[in-house]
């Protein structure tokens, strides 16, 4: 994939796609996003909103015609987009094949799959409090699927991570209980034990080390991680890393 020159005029109005909290002004961004962001293509940016932005704003009044006649014909997510890349000639045709591939692997999965996905997805770019709020839908929908508990498990425990990352400790701590309640691994144990100290206080991390039987190599580890964790050095100037945090916190977070 090339380099792309903005070849339609930008929009006054941006389009706001709520996934990630970003402002779009231009088709070339908005293709930009949906390359890169193949788990987010859902229902919150395939919509009429979007439709009306790209007549209203970009003055592309054929494009939003089919879109529209796709949107009522309610197929397959690749069958909306590729108007759009072809607008500005934005992949080549192996490029669509093969993202149109991953697509309908995607599409493929049931929704409860998807959504865990997605929430991965969000996660790993750092946008925790929509990961969570698509784990809380997935953790819903897998009540009704036959995925198994393993999967229902799975989700708790990237759901802490998330909490963890926002320093929500009690959440949490809650998540991961619930994620060794039923994975009942090391893993799971370790992060359920660690959710402990830094929420409960380190009476209840070692009364819950001694209940669940953690053998002394294992104990003395997890203590060295404990150590490492709360040895920070802040600089002297501190003022332009707490800016930083601000600025990551306000960005992971859309608050």
């Amino acid at each position: 994939m090339g380099y792309i020159l903005c070849q339609v005029k930008r929009a006054k109005i941006p389009y706001y796609i709520e996934n990630i909290s970003m402002n779009i002004y231009s088709i070339e961004e908005l293709c930009y996003y949906m390359y890169h962001n193949i788990y987010l293509l859902d229902e919150t940016i395939i919509n009429e909103g979007l439709c009306f932005w790209l007549r209203d704003e970009l003055n592309l009044r054929r494009l939003y015609q089919k879109l529209f006649t796709q949107l009522d014909a309610g197929g397959p997510i690749g069958d909306f987009i590729l108007p759009i890349f072809k607008e500005i000639n934005y992949l080549s045709f192996a490029e669509f094949k093969e993202m149109n591939k991953q697509l309908k692997v995607f599409e493929e999965q049931p929704m409860v799959v998807r959504l865990k996905m997605k929430g991965d997805y969000l996660f790993n770019h750092e946008k925790y409090i929509n990961a969570i709020r698509v784990y809380t839908e997935a953790l819903q929908k897998s009540k009704g699927s036959n995925l198994g508990a393993q999967f229902t498990g799975s989700i708790y425990n990237n759901m802490g991570c998330a909490y963890a990352k926002l320093f929500q400790t009690e959440e949490s701590f809650e998540c991961f209980g619930h994620a060794y309640e039923i994975l009942h691994s090391g893993a799971s144990l370790r992060s359920y034990l660690f959710a402990a100290y830094f929420n409960k206080g380190k009476d209840t991390y070692e009364r819950l080390c001694e209940e669940q039987g953690v053998d002394a190599q294992t104990k003395q580890a997890m203590d060295a991680q404990i150590r490492k964790a709360q040895e920070v050095v802040l600089p002297k100037d501190i003022d332009p890393l707490l800016d930083t945090w601000t600025r990551n916190y306000h960005r992971n977070t859309g608050l």
